[in-house]
């Protein structure tokens, strides 16, 4: 193990995500140097870059590992999990999502590619001050994660896969979505997203499932 890798570990950013910041404070000296561990350490797959600036150690350093959802959270800040990922992790789809997809304030789309996963993330225009409403915050694997609620999910699916004509059966047919989660949907959770979405579509598909007698 190379010296900066123990450097790290026995500091307090064991267990933690960091950035360049961070190891400015543990690594004195010029830029130069730094820079110089931290490609050492990255090459020999002790020390992994998350994002530019942004690094976590290797799982086999740590004593235990993040969630790819923490992950995201963290790879773009003021972002949550949401579309198919929130809906596998609620257990919504049967489908596996090798992606972990999310959903960030603002900015453009994005994606980002590291040795846990890839990390997606979309941008769309809201109203308000409605970005975290129906979404939640759960532990996971001991750590705090930003995920959408399943409506929201459903929601930011139909506007990210831009769907035009999403409805009731879309929702059981095409996402194979069983009526018994679907019954779980209050019309109060509906009308509270309805205002906060720009998108027509995803404003007429929330309109429509209120006229459903499942939904309650």
């Amino acid at each position: 193990m190379l010296k900066s890798t123990e450097k790290i570990l026995d500091s307090e950013l064991t267990n933690h995500i960091f950035t360049e910041i961070d190891l400015a404070c543990l690594f004195k000296g010029s830029a130069p140097r730094r820079y110089g561990l931290v490609n050492k350490a990255l090459k020999k797959g002790e020390l992994i870059r998350l994002h530019r600036g942004l690094y976590t150690l290797a799982p086999k350093y740590m004593k235990e590992r993040f969630s790819l959802y923490y992950l995201a959270n963290h790879i773009v800040p003021f972002s949550y999990v949401s579309c198919e990922s929130a809906l596998q992790y609620h257990g919504w789809i049967p489908e596996r999502v090798n992606q972990v997809i999310s959903i960030a304030a603002f900015g453009r789309n994005k994606s980002f590619t590291n040795v846990f996963s890839q990390f997606i993330y979309f941008v769309h225009q809201i109203n308000g001050d409605g970005f975290f409403l129906g979404v939640e915050q759960i532990q996971i694997a001991n750590k705090l994660v930003w995920i959408a609620s399943p409506l929201r999910a459903l929601v930011d699916y139909i506007y990210c896969n831009k769907v035009k004509s999403a409805n009731f059966d879309f929702l059981k047919n095409s996402l194979r979505i069983e009526e018994t989660n679907l019954s779980t949907i209050s019309k109060s959770q509906i009308r509270e997203l309805i205002p906060v979405y720009r998108s027509v579509p995803v404003r007429k598909f929330l309109n429509d499932l209120l006229k459903h007698e499942e939904i309650k």
